[in-house]
């Protein structure tokens, strides 16, 4: 059979106002001088990537990033999901080539490498596959199982040759494990029981109504507690211990995580690990870290592949995100989540990538100034830096030119971007399966540029014709740039869809993160259920955000929430029985949060408005215009004014001018007005400030009332 074979783009491996409703908010005055164009290349040598990855194969539509598989085999990197009749092989973890196996079996797989000779199977279903040479796509049947109950199936060979299927999938039945001949993979002996799920004692076990993302079942709504769903066994064997892994409670709860048990034998009994959970990560852009696998690369270094939430809508779907693992001299396995979806080494980079594996660059556009090209309602520009992956700004349409742009409040030093797409109103309903497999010719297609007076730009990124459905398109550049405003601009929309994103995510600064240990800390374990603890600590000045870390010994902080808004968390994740440390370090990138003041982007509550005829208090006269008033916008227009009675008043109080207007006022030329009316003084409290002045301007055809709200200058 022939092999058919594709490059996949899966950035790690794999893979005028801020609405034009609202009024914009006056450029620092102090913006550095225009400056010449210049221009930026993005590496093509990455040596990072960024969660979360795309799972695509050549120019088809992104796929479901499933209960993701890693393994070594002769020297190649291979990646397996779910309901994929294929998979992909890589020699560096960045360069993948995707392989159709027509007969490779579908659904949550298993694969293992048994003398040379891959050998795989999926959940509940009886028969084994096998293939000496993978990257030809060939596979053929190569036994059959005792059972077809073997849920979320994990064959594990251990060193002496001995064959072991770890299986389970369920809120009430055990993880179990059963030895198999290798050769006929039948069952040898009885399974045994591993564990069950726990949540009274392990908080992250915990199915909590509050964690919920996307309502999965929704045939009925989620108690406040439930038991968890356990599920994806996976064996890791190291130093001579099995750490078996689990994911713990379900896709769409925001604390889906991994835990493990530990064993000297493979079929047990296993020990709770008291340091879980093994990867969690409730916060930020990519949260959810469950149902995957830990593997070694090839330098020996562990890394958990997981499998996390998306939102396209419908049921919601899954992708997929990498962290680096380690075993430490304790024989603890933990992880390391803390920056989690930020830039990140590739494996095989950095030594203890577990330690050292953040690249040091920060988020600089979350909580920013966004100015965009329009507004759709209810999809305001905020959502593009607010790292929700729920949340998105979409525009009015999906022409080209629709744009957003991102000012960081000052110059800083970019190294990478992160683009991340919604799909509104398109035409293909993309959720929670597969999604068709028929390709398209062009997808999502823009350009980003980059400027320091958000007026000279220099183009840094231009996929102008985008062949793949990268959905989070993650861009490393050759060398950084240094800026202040970066723009976004729509080229292509595909599936006739709106210009929308999720977020924009700009990184860099290291040279300026700054990261300090908070001191004053206070944590309060809930008395009544000792799962649940609120930490609290003082704010530190300019603080993006805090990593609050905790473990069961000082030097053993293996566990995190990452807080962006705030100065204290309640966690649920803690097991009942052990004794916790707490930290709390808090972050900064240099630069400043936008701070929205609604007086310029939403209005004063003084609005003023213009009649034809007299009116006076809520009778008499027709309404012409109303307008809001903003701080920072000194001038209101009410235009095509032609000879009759007008009344002009602040809206629901005081006439303040009334009269009638002639032509001689009206129609003219020249811009010199032909009445001039100081209304009322302005000022705060005890001071005043300025005047409220009228004046009619005469037009060709038609005149023109201006208000102008006129301030001393300052002394």
């Amino acid at each position: 059979m022939k092999k058919t074979a594709f490059k996949v783009v899966i950035p790690l491996m794999l893979l005028a106002c801020i609405s034009m409703s609202c009024k914009k908010e006056p450029t620092d005055s102090t913006s550095p001088e225009k400056t010449e164009a210049f221009t930026i290349q993005i590496t093509d040598s990455p040596q990072t990537f960024c969660n979360p990855l795309n799972v695509v194969v050549g120019s088809e539509r992104a796929r479901r990033g499933g209960e993701p598989v890693v393994l070594i085999y002769e020297d190649d990197y291979y990646l397996f999901v779910t309901g994929s009749r294929g998979y992909w092989y890589s020699g560096n973890m960045r360069d993948w080539t995707y392989v159709d196996a027509p007969n490779f079996p579908g659904g949550v797989v298993s694969v293992v490498d048994i003398d040379g000779t891959l050998y795989a199977c999926a959940m509940n279903q009886k028969d084994v596959f096998s293939s000496s040479d993978p990257k030809s796509g060939v596979w053929a049947k190569a036994g059959t199982f005792d059972s077809d109950r073997y849920g979320d199936a994990n064959m594990y060979l251990d060193d002496d040759g001995k064959l072991y299927m770890y299986y389970g999938w369920s809120q009430i039945m055990p993880f179990m494990v059963v030895e198999l001949d290798s050769k006929t993979f039948k069952e040898i002996g009885e399974p045994k029981i591993c564990f069950f799920g726990n949540y009274e004692e392990h908080g992250f076990e915990r199915r909590r109504k509050d964690d919920v993302i996307f309502p999965f079942f929704d045939h009925r709504e989620y108690y406040a507690e439930e038991y968890p769903w356990i599920e994806g066994p996976w064996v890791t064997k190291h130093k001579g211990k099995y750490y078996l892994q689990y994911a713990a409670i379900g896709l769409e709860f925001l604390s889906y995580s991994h835990g493990v048990y530990v064993s000297d034998n493979p079929m047990g009994p296993f020990e709770y690990s008291p340091h879980n959970p093994l990867t969690f990560k409730t916060t930020g852009f990519a949260p959810g870290a469950g149902h995957g696998s830990t593997f070694k690369d090839k330098n020996g270094q562990l890394w958990t592949i997981c499998m996390i939430p998306s939102y396209y809508g419908g049921r919601g779907g899954s992708e997929i995100a990498l962290f680096p693992t380690d075993v430490d001299a304790e024989g603890i396995m933990y992880s390391n989540t803390a920056f989690g979806d930020y830039p990140q080494y590739y494996p095989g980079i950095k030594r203890d990538a577990v330690d050292n594996n953040f690249t040091n660059w920060m988020l600089l556009s979350h909580k920013k100034y966004v100015e965009v090209s329009s507004t759709l309602d209810g999809y305001k520009p905020a959502n593009a830096v607010d790292e929700n992956f729920m949340t998105f700004w979409c525009a009015e349409t999906g022409n080209p030119g629709e744009y957003m742009t991102v000012d960081l409040g000052k110059e800083c030093q970019i190294h990478a971007l992160q683009v991340n797409w919604d799909r509104h109103d398109t035409n293909v309903q993309i959720g929670r399966g597969f999604g068709p497999a028929a390709h398209l010719e062009r997808y999502q297609s823009y350009t980003i540029e980059v400027s320091n007076d958000n007026n000279t730009w220099s183009k840094i990124v231009d996929k102008s014709n985008n062949t793949q459905d990268l959905r989070h398109d993650y861009i490393e550049l050759a060398e950084p740039t240094n800026a202040r405003y970066v723009k976004l601009t729509n080229v292509f929309t595909h599936d006739e869809g709106k210009f929308a994103v999720k977020d924009l995510r700009i990184f860099g600064n290291p040279d300026v993160a700054k990261y300090t240990i908070v001191e004053d800390v206070m944590v309060v374990r809930n008395p009544d259920d000792t799962r649940d603890a609120t930490i609290t600590w003082q704010p530190v000045a300019g603080a993006d955000g805090y990593v609050v870390r905790y473990g069961i010994e000082p030097n053993k902080l293996y566990n995190n929430y990452m807080v962006y808004n705030g100065y204290s968390t309640t966690i649920h994740s803690l097991n009942k029985s052990e004794k916790y440390v707490f930290e709390v370090e808090a972050f900064d990138s240099g630069t400043d949060y936008y701070k929205e003041r609604t007086q310029n982007t939403m209005g004063t509550g003084a609005e003023i408005e213009l009649s034809s005829g007299i009116s006076i208090g809520y009778r008499g006269g027709t309404l012409i215009e109303r307008k809001m008033t903003y701080e920072g916008i000194n001038e209101y227009v009410f235009d095509s004014i032609t000879p009759g009675i007008y009344t002009f008043k602040h809206t629901f109080g005081p006439v303040l001018w009334s009269g009638e207007l002639t032509k001689a006022e009206l129609i003219g030329s020249g811009d010199q007005p032909t009445i001039s009316v100081k209304l009322t003084e302005l000022g705060t409290g005890m001071e005043v400030k300025g005047d409220m002045n009228f004046k009619v301007i005469p037009g060709k055809e038609t005149g023109k009332i201006v208000i102008t709200f006129d301030y001393n200058e300052e002394k």
